[in-house]
C-alpha cells in the first residue's frame, strides 16, 4: 500500500498539471490526495537531505534536467530492497536491514553530467556495492565472491535469488538468475562428525538418522578410512536397534554399508538378532527401506551358515511376502544368489499356493520372477498348476498377466495345454476385458495351426457378429487378421475379409466395427 502511495506521488510530482506553476511535491501535507499513508510523509518531513523544488510549465526532460539528485549534505547510507535501491528519505539515518548496503554519496554538490559518453558512480546505477570493511573501498566485480551464504547477499540467513549485476559489466547474469549452487565439499562442517571416541551411547543411532551426517558416515565406510575398532564400535552400537534404523528412511543406508564392511561373524551375529523376533522381522521385510536393506543382505551373504539362517526365516512368510506390495521383491535376489536345492523349500510353499498368489497384484509380479529365475525342475511345477487353471486365472484381473507371461515364454507344449484348455471359451473370453488379452496372445505366440483353430472357433460361432461389434471383441479380431496374414495358408485371412465386406454397413454403422475396417484397410495395404 504504501509502495503504490509512493508512486502516485510521484506521478503528482512529476507530472504535475501544466498550469499550475511552482507546484510544490505533495509531501509536507500528510492528508494530500496523493498518499494514505501519514507516517511516510512524516518520515519524509523529518529528513533534513531531502530537497524539493518547484516544477514549473516545462517539458519532463527539462524537468529532469533540474533535479540535482546529489545535493545531499550529509552523507547516508541507504539501503535497497528487493525493488531495487531505496528512494531518498525511505529509511532514517544510519537504518539497515540486513540486505544490501550502497556507498555513502558526496558531500559536497555536485551538477550531473548528461552527456551520452557519462558513466554514472552514483546510487542512481542500481548497482549493487560490496564494501570491504577494513579499507572502506569498492569490491571490483571480479573479485566478488557470490556465496549464498554471505549475510550480504541474504535475508533472514536464507540466499537471496535478486543478485544484479552492474549495468557495466557485459558478463552479469539476468536480473533474477541465481549464482551456481556451490555444494559442500565433503571435508566442510557440512559433512562433519565428530571422532567416534567422542561420542556418546546413543549418539551414532541419532548421527544414523540424519540425512547429512548419515552420508557422511557412508562416505567413511566407502572410503575405508575408519580403523576395525571404530567399525566395530558402530556394529557394537546399532545392533541393539536393529530392526528401528533398518526401516528408517536415512539409517537403512548405513546399516547396509555396515553389514558389507563388518566380518561374517558380525553378520552372522546380526542375522541372528534380525530374526529373533519373528514379528519384527515380518515388520522389516513388509517395509519398504527394510525391504531393500534384506536384499542386500542377500546380495553380501556368502557362507552357507548364513544363508541357511536367513531362508529358514523366509520359508515360514514366503505366502505372506509373496502377496505384499515390498515383501515379494526378496524372491528374485534369493533365487539369483542361492541354488535351486538351497531354494527348495522356499519355492514349496509358493508352488502349492501358486494360484492363490496369481491372483494378487504383487503376487502376479513374484509369480513371474519365480517362473524367470527357478529352474527347469521348479518351474514345471508352477505351469502343471498354471496351466490346469488357465480358464480361471485368464478372466482374472491379474492371474490373466501370469498366463499371457507362460504363452510368452515360448514353450510348444505349455501353449498347446493351454490353448487346449481354454478351447470351446475362446467366444466368451472375448466379451472379458481381460480375457480377451488372453486370446490374442494365443493367436500371436503360438503355431499357425493352433493360431487356426482360435480363430476358427471365433468365427463358426452364430453371435460371431457380436464379437466384431463388442468393445473388447473387436481387438480379438483385429489381431485375427494380422496373425492370419503371416500364415502360408490364406484361407483364414481371406475369409475374416469376406465376413468384413459381407457386413460392411453393420461395421460402417458401429464405433468399433470402424475400428475393424481401418485394421483391415492398413492390412491390405501393407501386402
Amino acid at each position: 500500500m504504501e509502495r503504490n502511495s509512493y508512486t502516485q506521488g510521484l506521478q503528482i510530482a512529476f507530472m504535475g498539471d501544466p498550469t499550475e506553476e511552482n507546484q510544490e511535491f505533495p509531501f509536507n501535507d500528510s492528508s494530500s490526495a496523493g498518499f494514505s499513508n501519514p507516517n511516510f510523509s512524516q518520515g519524509l518531513q523529518s529528513h533534513h537531505d531531502v530537497r524539493v523544488f518547484g516544477f514549473q510549465q516545462s517539458s519532463l526532460d527539462d524537468r529532469f534536467s533540474q533535479l540535482n539528485l546529489n545535493d545531499i549534505e550529509n552523507p547516508t547510507r541507504i539501503v535497497g530492497s528487493d525493488f531495487g535501491p531505496a528512494p531518498i528519505g525511505l529509511f532514517p539515518e544510519n537504518s539497515f536491514n540486513g540486505r544490501h548496503v550502497l556507498r555513502s554519496l558526496p558531500s559536497q554538490n555536485m551538477v550531473v553530467d548528461r552527456s551520452p559518453n557519462y558513466s554514472p558512480s552514483t546510487f542512481i546505477e542500481h548497482n549493487v556495492f560490496d564494501f570491504d570493511t577494513n579499507t572502506q573501498r569498492r569490491t571490483p566485480p571480479s573479485e566478488r565472491s557470490y556465496n549464498l551464504c554471505d549475510p550480504m547477499r541474504s535475508v533472514n540467513g536464507l540466499g537471496s535469488t535478486m543478485m544484479r549485476p552492474s549495468m557495466h559489466d557485459h558478463h552479469h547474469q539476468p536480473l533474477h538468475s541465481p549464482p551456481p549452487r556451490q555444494l559442500p565439499r565433503e571435508n566442510s562442517s557440512y559433512y562433519y562428525i565428530p571422532p567416534l571416541t567422542e561420542l556418546k551411547a546413543g549418539d551414532i543411532c541419532t548421527v544414523a538418522k540424519d540425512r547429512d551426517r548419515c552420508l557422511a558416515f557412508q562416505k567413511k565406510l566407502d572410503n575405508e578410512v575408519l580403523t576395525r575398532g571404530e567399525i566395530d564400535m558402530i556394529f557394537m552400537e546399532v545392533k541393539d536397534h536393529l530392526h528401528e534404523l533398518m526401516v528408517h528412511r536415512f539409517a537403512n543406508y548405513l546399516i547396509q554399508k555396515l553389514f558389507k564392511a563388518i566380518n561374517n561373524e558380525q553378520r552372522t551375529q546380526l542375522l541372528l538378532l534380525l530374526i529373533r523376533s519373528h514379528q519384527r522381522f515380518f515388520q522389516v521385510c513388509t517395509n519398504l527401506y527394510g525391504s531393500r536393506t534384506i536384499q542386500k543382505f542377500i546380495e553380501i551373504i556368502n557362507i552357507q551358515e548364513q544363508k541357511c539362517i536367513l531362508l529358514s526365516a523366509l520359508k515360514p512368510i514366503a505366502i505372506t511376502l509373496a502377496k505384499d506390495s515390498n515383501g515379494h521383491h526378496l524372491f528374485e535376489p534369493c533365487l539369483k544368489k542361492f541354488s535351486s536345492e538351497e531354494t527348495m523349500h522356499l519355492m514349496d510353499g509358493i508352488i502349492q499356493h501358486c494360484v492363490d498368489i496369481a491372483i494378487n497384484k504383487s503376487g502376479c509380479c513374484a509369480l513371474q520372477q519365480c517362473l524367470t529365475h527357478a529352474n527347469d525342475e521348479v518351474s514345471g511345477h508352477f505351469l502343471v498348476r498354471i496351466v490346469a487353471n488357465a480358464l480361471f486365472l485368464s478372466e482374472d484381473k491379474y492371474g490373466n498377466y501370469v498366463v499371457q507371461f507362460v504363452l510368452q515364454m515360448g514353450l510348444p507344449w505349455v501353449t498347446s495345454m493351454i490353448i487346449g484348455q481354454l478351447q470351446g471359451s475362446f467366444v466368451s473370453l472375448c466379451y472379458s476385458k481381460y480375457g480377451s488379452n488372453v486370446v490374442e496372445k494365443c493367436m500371436k505366440e503360438s503355431e499357425e495351426q493352433l493360431s487356426a483353430r482360435v480363430i476358427i472357433e471365433i468365427l463358426n460361432d452364430p453371435d460371431y457378429l457380436k464379437v466384431f461389434g463388442h468393445d473388447y471383441g473387436n481387438f480379438v479380431i483385429q489381431s485375427a487378421l494380422w496373425a492370419s496374414k503371416g500364415h502360408a495358408n490364406l484361407g483364414i485371412h481371406n475369409a475374416i475379409h469376406c465376413l468384413i465386406r459381407k457386413h460392411y454397413s453393420f461395421l460402417q454403422s458401429s464405433p468399433f466395427g470402424r475400428r475393424i475396417l481401418s485394421a483391415a484397410s492398413k492390412c491390405r495395404r501393407s501386402t
